[in-house]
């Protein structure tokens, strides 16, 4: 079977499973008690290791084997969850990012985790650092005689998987002894043993196997297995169905009835199971005697007779490049709507005007659904801030709680792919600047465990995303001291400069505070390449900040970046653009009320004076001149706390408009963002208020 096919899926998937492990193991670390989180983390990294060994991407699958080992120890109660296991766990977690990012670039998947394995194994044998040891396996898995046939001690089931079992009975299910040989020929007994367990699994529950499932995985058994199963298929389908595998040369399937169940606990009656075993095939150490293929729940202690089915999934995958040829089939059906109202305007016919108003409104509803299907929760960059922060701290010898709210706050697509590295970079520095040690934290009579805000949150067209910290907070004199070192500022223009002004010198080129270089911070790079990218973006950072008390930034951002509202405006004989999320309002300025100071024209505008811009100077409009005219239409502008008013010739309307790059064979024009295609053909270019200003 090809493979390749399946490879986009297993990605995804993957995926999905490893931040799923990365979540539940920083719960298990805050509840290192809790079996239930250890059963959820071994399913996943159970599922995982399945699917790697099936596209064949075995140092993938035989590192997650290894870390079941230790999840298997420790949902047993034999290990005692301690922070050595938690790092190794990580690091194991961080090898297969690094295996399926490989998997991703079109690699292998292969990676030299031997000194992980071995960290691994050495838990596994109890050798953790001032921990205790894991408890040596039970008689269950004890080395048999070589040849020796299988005896009553190692089919007993235990009290706990005797209840299942008579429960099940009890409920009207069907309990199976099942005996499975492989054929002597056979060169991957696991795998096909694998292939068995999983078909079985689909149909109902194992409760117990012999050997165990690890020792099976490991080929440690001859050719054949035994195992206890629950299920309501009959045993004739469950046994055609078994022997349509590849290499299974014969499977017996016994029932199980009430008398024969008490038989057996009672060891009244010797179930005839025969299976040879080696020696040399079991290691006691390494694998549980109770070990189910089939997790149940001590918490929940319920049996696997009464699992209820979970309801199919009503979602689907959809390959982002499909979502982009929607959103691009959706604008020209925009472009042409705006068209056809051109048109019924200058026909004015009434069925035609119906008809454009009835596809208006057709046309919204889909504008709707297509930018919904475009939105996408930003917790998906969220979910891997946590294990972050933890891994930052830690190295920093902080102690630090990330508290995320607003997860459930929706971006567009092209957003989400943008944000998450200048994300990274403002908690790492409020990670390293901004929260004090635990000595310092102490010393200023705060806790010792700092906190940090991760908030997002819809206002208007927009969406805030703040990082705030209980640290110290951003101290003026000493960013000044180094921006006038560093010659971002002079002395004299720092005398002047107010809190805000000061905070964004933290956003300049090669600027940094830290006394020393390390891994995390004193490079020059970080917030000054979270300035241009959520600049990129049509957004902007606000910092505010309290000495001794912590500091807030606040990142504004666009919701989409595809389709925005926008005011039409005309220069001459050319139209423009501007994005209506940066308008702060339009109006009339008389020609008397122009100033010019130290050749710049500045306008009065709320108790106190804006630069005024001239378009058509800046963008050479050669048949329009607003200095010939008594008053001229304005639009104010806003970035951030800056604001500037742009003179225009007139105001043609508000619409919605699709946003159209201008192309890798054209060179980058100032002040402009992109262009769009109005209803009537021609093509608008869309001013980009941020570089106006700046």
């Amino acid at each position: 079977m090809d493979m390749n096919q399946y490879l986009s899926m297993f990605i995804d998937e993957s995926n999905d499973h490893l931040q799923s492990l990365n979540e539940k193991m920083m719960e298990l670390e805050s509840s290192p008690e809790d079996i239930g989180i250890v059963q959820v983390i071994f399913r996943s990294a159970h599922t995982l290791k399945g699917m790697a060994a099936t596209m064949g991407f075995e140092d993938l699958a035989a590192l997650t084997h290894q870390m079941e080992n230790v999840l298997d120890l420790v949902r047993n109660d034999k290990l005692k969850m301690q922070n050595f296991i938690f790092d190794t766990l990580f690091k194991s977690l961080d090898a297969l990012e690094a295996m399926v990012q490989d998997i991703t670039q079109g690699g292998e998947g292969k990676a030299d985790v031997t000194s992980i394995v071995e960290a691994l194994q050495a838990i596994v044998r109890g050798e953790v650092p001032g921990g205790e040891s894991a408890s040596a396996a039970s008689s269950e898995t004890k080395p048999a005689a070589a040849g020796a046939v299988m005896s009553k001690e190692q089919v007993q089931l235990d009290e706990f998987q005797h209840s299942i079992l008579e429960q099940s009975l009890a409920a009207g299910h069907r309990v199976l002894y099942i005996e499975v040989s492989i054929r002597e020929d056979c060169q991957l007994k696991a795998a096909r043993a694998y292939m068995v367990f999983d078909l079985l699994e689909r149909s109902g529950e194992v409760v117990k196997s012999h050997p165990t499932v690890q020792d099976i995985e490991q080929e440690k058994f001859d050719r054949s297995f035994s195992l206890y199963f629950i299920t309501e298929k009959e045993p004739e389908e469950l046994h055609a169905m078994i022997l349509n595998l590849s290499e299974i040369e014969d499977a017996k399937l016994t029932p199980i009835d009430s008398d024969t169940l008490v038989q057996l606990t009672e060891k009244q009656e010797e179930v005839k199971a025969p299976v040879e075993v080696e020696a040399a095939s079991i290691e006691p150490a390494a694998a549980s005697a109770d070990n189910t293929s089939a997790l149940v729940s001590d918490k929940d202690k319920q049996p696997a007779a009464k699992k209820v089915v979970a309801a199919p999934s009503r979602t689907i995958r959809v390959d982002i490049e499909r979502l982009d040829v929607l959103m691009n089939l959706f604008s020209e059906l925009l472009i042409d709507r705006v068209r056809l109202e051109q048109l019924a305007t200058e026909i004015k016919n009434q069925e035609l005007s119906e008809s454009v108003e009835h596809m208006g409104r057709v046309s919204s509803d889909l504008q709707n659904i297509v930018m919904k299907l475009r939105m996408v929760a930003i917790d998906t960059v969220f979910n891997r801030f946590p294990r972050m922060v933890r891994d930052l701290a830690k190295s920093l010898g902080k102690k630090l709680d990330l508290v995320i709210t607003g997860a459930e706050t929706e971006l567009d697509r092209t957003v989400i792919d943008e944000i998450g590295d200048p994300l990274v970079h403002l908690l790492r520095n409020s990670v390293d600047h901004g929260i004090e040690s635990i000595a310092e934290r102490i010393a200023a009579g705060k806790p010792e465990t700092g906190t940090v805000n991760l908030r997002a949150f819809h206002s208007g067209n927009h969406v805030f995303i703040e990082i705030q910290d209980d640290g110290k907070g951003i101290d003026r004199n000493k960013i000044l001291a180094s921006a006038i070192k560093k010659g971002v500022v002079t002395e004299d223009e720092s005398r002047s400069m107010t809190d805000e002004q000061v905070y964004q010198l933290l956003f300049a080129p090669g600027f940094s505070t830290a006394e020393k270089i390390s891994d995390i911070s004193g490079r020059g790079v970080g917030l000054d390449v979270v300035k241009s990218k959520i600049s990129s973006l049509g957004g902007h950072v606000m910092v505010t900040s309290t000495l001794g008390e912590g500091t807030l930034f606040s990142v504004q951002l666009p919701l989409t970046l595809s389709i925005i509202s926008a005011m039409m405006i005309r220069l001459g004989s050319e139209k423009y653009a501007i994005p209506l999320s940066s308008i702060v309002e339009t109006g009339i300025i008389r020609k008397e009320q122009v100033r010019s100071v130290h050749g710049s024209k500045l306008i009065p505008y709320r108790d106190a004076h804006i630069p005024l811009m001239s378009l058509s100077r800046f963008f050479d409009a050669p048949d329009y001149n607003e200095d010939d005219e008594e008053e001229t239409e304005i639009v104010v502008i806003r970035k951030g706390d800056r604001l500037a008013a742009l003179a225009i010739d007139s105001f043609i309307g508000q619409n919605e408009i699709v946003i159209k790059n201008l192309g890798k064979y054209l060179p980058q024009a100032q002040g402009i963002s992109g262009a769009t295609i109005l209803g009537d053909g021609q093509v608008a270019l869309i001013l980009d208020p941020n570089a106006l200003i700046k």
